[in-house]
């Protein structure tokens, strides 16, 4: 049987997993997550797949989908532009289905945009049906030309999981000032919880 984490467990070092900075911690201390953030050299680039199943008609402003499974790409390149592609599906409920994808970026300094004000928010969706099956989910398209959008986006108006992998890059950009901006937001506390013991985030482990 698998090992289980118990959410309770009070010792830090049950919750780590290794990064390649592990040498740099002494005896069972966490590195925080502004430090974390900071220890992430430039480019970086990780993908992650989320199967979303809980609260899905809330995290993503819809009143009746109960499944999204969608690919989250983020990126900074090494003159601090900010990039996150997200592609997925989203069905359940008796809305109709869809695929998307859709690009957030942010230019580099100097830019007179701020962490977690505008970002430009290209987009690309199309309805059709879902079937799941063992092996993932099959799309059909419906008899309908895709549809698509590029507009300025602000942050707060954003899906829940494309705020939160927002904040990850906004932090790895510039640490300080996007933890003033999340403070400023009062969201702070609500994001160093998410991130603290998130091996998925960042470049080393808690």
């Amino acid at each position: 049987m698998d090992e289980w984490v118990d959410p309770d467990e009070a010792d830090p070092a049950q919750w780590r997993r290794t990064g390649p900075h592990d040498e740099l911690r002494r005896g069972t201390e966490t590195i925080s997550v502004v430090e974390r953030a900071r220890r992430t050299s430039l480019p970086y680039q990780h993908e992650i797949e989320i199967h979303h199943t809980d609260n899905v008609a809330d995290q993503f402003q819809s009143s009746e989908y109960e499944h999204a499974r969608i690919t989250y790409n983020s990126s900074i390149d090494t003159k601090s532009r900010i990039k996150l592609l997200t592609r997925g599906v989203l069905w359940g409920g008796g809305e109709r289905h869809q695929r998307f994808q859709v690009q957030y970026r942010r230019p580099p300094p100097p830019t007179e945009t701020v962490p977690f004000g505008t970002y430009t928010a290209w987009s690309r969706y199309q309805y059709g049906s879902i079937e799941q099956t063992d092996d993932g989910v099959t799309f059909a398209a419906a008899d309908e030309e895709p549809g698509e959008s590029l507009r300025d986006l602000d942050w707060k108006s954003m899906f829940d999981p494309v705020q939160e992998r927002i904040a990850e890059l906004e932090l790895v950009r510039n640490p300080s000032f996007a933890k003033y901006r999340l403070k400023e937001a009062d969201e702070w506390e609500t994001y160093q919880t998410r991130f603290q013991y998130d091996p998925d985030v960042f470049a080393m482990g808690p």
